[in-house]
């Protein structure tokens, strides 16, 4: 049997998957916060840059250019950016490396909340510790896996994030 893919993502799977996103920085912004309220403005910025980066770098050249994806980028991306040759998405290579900052999108709220739970201990901010991290590992595999990848035809095109995420790698 073939599997489904959208050729515009339904709304709902672009709320879940933006909804994880979203609680992943809100959570960063309240964990930066508490520890110091002058934080959320450079992590702000720096999440803004994140979304950046993936709309010239990526979302240009993907598929979805002018489409709804799993995470409404595509339609973003058509009105703030001019399109790039699609057959130069799946060229790409990527690496750890190219995909480290977005990691950092839950890292550096994570530090700063261990710096406030030595300084002064919350359950609170320890909850909201341990959700950002099942929200940036487990919730962010199921939008991406079970959603987003699953069904993204620019992924039976050639994704570089797909071959470098990919279980079945080949050598």
């Amino acid at each position: 049997m073939k599997q489904t893919t959208y050729d515009s993502f339904p709304w709902p799977l672009v709320a879940i998957c933006n909804g994880v996103g979203m609680s992943i920085w809100f959570i960063g912004a309240y964990l930066l916060y508490i520890l110091s309220p002058l934080l959320i403005v450079p992590y702000a910025m720096y999440c803004i840059w994140i979304e950046l980066r993936i709309l010239t770098t990526s979302c240009r050249r993907c598929y979805y250019y002018g489409r709804r994806c799993a995470f409404g980028k595509g339609l973003v991306c058509s009105r703030v950016v001019t399109r790039l040759p699609q057959d130069e998405f799946a060229d790409r290579q990527i690496s750890w490396r190219d995909v480290a900052p977005d990691f950092l999108v839950s890292l550096i709220p994570l530090a700063a909340g261990a710096v406030f739970l030595v300084r002064s201990f919350s359950w609170l901010t320890l909850s909201l510790m341990i959700l950002l991290i099942l929200l940036s590992s487990a919730g962010t595999g199921l939008a991406r896996g079970q959603i987003a990848c699953k069904y993204c035809k620019q992924r039976e095109l050639g994704c570089p994030a797909e071959q470098l995420f990919s279980k079945t790698k080949q050598a």
